[in-house]
């Protein structure tokens, strides 16, 4: 059951996403995050134990939101394919303000030199991970991707390249947008994953359910 103070926990945590992905852990004040929910940069620390901490609370809570945007969204998608290119294109940047993964863009630069934020986003990567690896597993028992597919590797190699370009999309270094970033994404991918038709009795027991 949630206490009063885990649920305004959880508030301020997600009210921090935005002053510190717009600001960097560094350089924005408590008080700046407190301003819309009422509070001092003093009461907030009431909640959490240091700015850092605050921080990994927000990007825990954006790992959250997409894992349950995930499963909210897959309820109605019976496709594997269909249910991958979605996740692929929710997974990539969406801009120069894409605050959740300029949230992330602070934890791989704080996961150099403090141990608690590397050890929380390797357990949130694992997460994200988990989520490609069983749209996989979930294609293989379908019969739209064939059971010699190697999905660590596949997943490995997924994550690395959109982790790639995120950098390129939110710090702006170079001109890459969302719609560009899909589109190299597609291009490295769509060769090397071997995405069939499902089994034609699976297909037909598709149609006679939906009937």
């Amino acid at each position: 059951m949630t206490t009063k103070r885990q649920a305004r926990r959880a508030e301020i945590a997600r009210a921090a996403v935005r002053p510190l992905s717009a600001e960097g852990v560094n350089n924005v004040r408590l008080a700046d995050v407190g301003k819309s929910l009422g509070m001092t940069g003093a009461h907030i620390l009431y909640y959490f134990e240091s700015k850092n901490d605050l921080f990994m609370a927000a990007l825990t809570t954006v790992e959250e939101d997409l894992r349950a945007r995930v499963q909210g969204r897959f309820e109605g998608m019976e496709s594997a394919r269909e249910r991958w290119d979605w996740l692929l294109e929710t997974g990539a940047p969406t801009g120069l303000d894409d605050s959740g993964l300029l949230l992330w863009l602070e934890g791989w630069a704080g996961a150099v030199h403090q141990k608690e934020v590397l050890e929380l986003i390797t357990e949130l990567e694992a997460a994200w991970q988990q989520l490609l690896r069983d749209v996989l597993s979930y294609a293989v028992s379908r019969g739209e991707l064939p059971a010699e597919v190697d999905i660590d590797l596949l997943v490995e190699g997924v994550s690395a390249l959109l982790d790639g370009l995120t950098i390129r999309v939110v710090v702006g270094y170079r001109p890459v947008d969302h719609d560009r970033a899909m589109e190299v994404v597609r291009m490295f991918l769509d060769p090397i994953v071997p995405w069939q038709d499902p089994p034609r009795d699976r297909r037909a027991g598709e149609q006679s359910e939906e009937q």
